[in-house]
């Protein structure tokens, strides 16, 4: 009539091994929140340096010449505008980690990308900027899908001098955004780390920007139930994938 085994014979996880695993959780969680606020507090500090020692000469007696005076504005303007930047990206990445807050609707798809590809074009008019899309309609927020397909489109302008392409295609009850680029593409140990938070590698940290765009695609695909990932071999170019359910 069945296994007459004790029930105490089986396995079973003693409390103190769950609660262990529930401190390493939160002492995990607390590690990334101490490096989070590490990164921008290190963000803030150079902007807010400057501003500060701009104002400072600014404030001479005697004043300094006016045509001194016109440069150290123009840096002002600039790093002000680098952390109105800074405080967007940041907030995006906090509504999208905060995920349940974004309205999920039916969306076609074929129209935020090419609002995003006008966008683009815009920006960098010289480039030849592609699109090739099957019809297909996903269950997502419309801001945020074309927020993040311009997160890709700048990551692939910024890295590759040639062209890019953006591509759409339906499999298997999802559809997949694929932004392509031809430029050096990034090593196996980079690509591990390249959706972290303020990560851009060292040969990247001329370029503009915080290491928050990826992060943020991350996080906006996670609180639409999709997914993100990047595929690239040196040499070859990368391939920034979205995949959202079909409707």
């Amino acid at each position: 009539y069945g296994d007459h085994r004790d029930l105490h014979s089986f396995p079973t996880r003693r409390s103190s091994d769950l609660l262990q695993d529930a401190y390493q959780q939160v002492a995990h969680a607390l590690e990334l929140q101490r490096n989070f606020v590490a990164d921008v507090s290190h963000e803030l500090r150079t902007p807010l340096t400057t501003l500060r020692g701009n104002l400072g000469l600014l404030g001479r007696t005697p004043p300094i010449p006016p045509d001194e005076q016109a440069d150290i504005l123009m840096d002002m303007v600039d790093e002000s505008d680098r952390l109105i930047r800074l405080v967007n990206d940041l907030l995006v990445l906090a509504r999208a980690d905060a995920g349940p807050g974004l309205a999920l609707e039916e969306v076609q798809v074929s129209p935020v990308l090419e609002e995003a590809l006008r966008q683009a074009r815009l920006l960098e008019p010289a480039r030849n900027i592609s699109l090739q899309a099957e019809s297909a309609s996903v269950w997502a927020n419309r801001d945020a899908l074309k927020q993040v397909v311009l997160v890709g489109l700048d990551n692939a302008l910024k890295h590759s001098p040639a062209d890019v392409r953006l591509k759409v295609f339906r499999q298997s009850g999802q559809v997949e955004i694929r932004v392509e680029d031809d430029g050096p593409g990034i090593p196996a140990e980079k690509l591990e780390r390249i959706f972290e938070r303020f990560y851009r590698g060292e040969e990247n940290v001329t370029l503009p920007g915080f290491g928050l765009g990826l992060s943020i695609a991350r996080a906006t695909m996670e609180a639409m139930h999709g997914t993100v990932a990047m595929e690239s071999e040196p040499g070859k170019g990368s391939v920034l994938v979205l995949r959202l359910p079909e409707v």
